[in-house]
């Protein structure tokens, strides 16, 4: 493939080793995990060096593009994973067509969609059950300057020791809806109603389970810098379980985000 005009560069941090992250990488990107060459529709595979570079080309009527996934070691066993991609947009309908993909941000959320779902993999695959989960998602916010609380002083803060509003309806729908079996709102035990599995000072994991799919938190700070949230869910019943985090699964994505930047504006206060 010719040589293609550069458009972008994008970057996670994953909490996993080059081979697990290589492993997830093509668990995300491949229909085949095992099959290297099984990529999306509209991609051919250039290049599979396994645990370093994942290459694909494409092209169609109004575009030619290539995408690549570099992978890199970082301290602590972590692995840094980078979507670069170049691409050429001939012709007007080339122009109109990049100013739809790219002009509006719907590559960059593309992309950095990918990458979560990467490193989300990675964790999942890490999970305390051994297997590999059936949904998982990645929120993340720097920790900002004086916030020394642990992860657990960070999700008691967020959460309350008494649900408000939004808490009280997160804990009904968890029990109503997902039909998870809960435990007191907050206590040394249980946070949210999850049972508290583990806390040091840099993580406390929760789990939880009911008859059509088992869950965990995690909530992480890495390198005193970020405070990463990770849910991974296992169903029991595939679809049922499935068919009910459909419904359920847009409101997270919308208040986890939410929770994670009250955590870092808390934060601040404390450490006043």
């Amino acid at each position: 493939m010719e040589r293609l005009p550069y458009i972008d560069e994008h970057a996670i941090t994953v909490d996993a080793n080059r081979e697990e992250t290589w492993s997830a990488l093509l668990r995300v990107m491949c229909r085949d995990p095992q099959d290297p060459s099984s990529v999306p529709i509209g991609f051919v595979l250039d290049e599979a060096r396994s645990r370093e570079r994942f290459a694909l080309n494409g092209h169609h009527p109004f575009a030619v593009y290539r995408w690549v996934f570099e992978l890199e070691d970082q301290p602590a066993g972590r692995t840094r994973v980078r979507a670069l991609t170049w691409a050429d947009f001939p012709g007007i309908h080339g122009k109109i067509y990049r100013a739809l993909v790219i002009g509006t941000g719907a590559h960059r959320v593309a992309v950095r969609w990918t990458l979560k779902r990467i490193a989300a993999m990675a964790l999942a695959q890490r999970a305390h059950t051994g297997e590999t989960a059936d949904y998982a998602d990645v929120f993340e916010v720097p920790i900002l300057h004086g916030d020394l609380r642990t992860g657990e002083q960070a999700l008691r803060d967020t959460l309350g020791d008494k649900p408000g509003p939004l808490g009280s309806l997160v804990f009904w729908i968890h029990r109503h809806i997902l039909r998870f079996r809960l435990g007191p709102y907050s206590s040394p035990e249980f946070a949210i109603g999850w049972q508290i599995m583990r806390s040091d000072p840099d993580e406390i994991v929760l789990a939880t389970g009911g008859p059509l799919m088992c869950g965990q938190l995690t909530l992480r700070r890495q390198d005193g810098r970020r405070a990463v949230l990770t849910t991974r869910l296992r169903y029991r019943h595939k679809i049922a379980g499935r068919t009910v985090w459909a419904m359920v699964g847009p409101l997270h994505r919308a208040v986890a985000p939410r929770l994670m930047e009250r955590t870092a504006r808390r934060g601040v206060m404390a450490g006043r």
